[in-house]
């Protein structure tokens, strides 16, 4: 069964908060990005659970809170990535991995 194309125009920028830091990240879908945070961080297990974003979590008592930051309505990937990373160096975000 094919997948169906990703609708860019639902693209959403939003933040995580966790003690003293914070977290961007964009996604098209809301919910089921932070159901995906939520996997990371309660199962140890998972290829992604020691990223600094989930190892501080857990070091917060597991207090988080994920909102969106802004509807991003896009075209496409390249211009929803360039937007993260213009939101993650604007508020000076110090719990992303990599640079987006």
């Amino acid at each position: 069964m094919p997948r169906k194309p990703i609708d860019y125009k639902r693209s959403v920028i939003y933040t995580i908060k966790t003690g003293n830091d914070l977290y961007v990240g964009s996604t098209t879908d809301f919910r089921k990005r932070k159901y995906n945070h939520k996997g990371c961080i309660y199962n140890e297990n998972h290829k992604n659970s020691n990223a600094k974003l989930y190892q501080n979590i857990r070091a917060n008592n597991y207090e988080w809170d994920m909102k969106p930051y802004k509807e991003y309505p896009c075209e496409n990937k390249i211009q929803l990535t360039i937007e993260e990373e213009r939101i993650r160096c604007e508020l000076n975000a110090n719990l992303n991995s990599i640079s987006c």
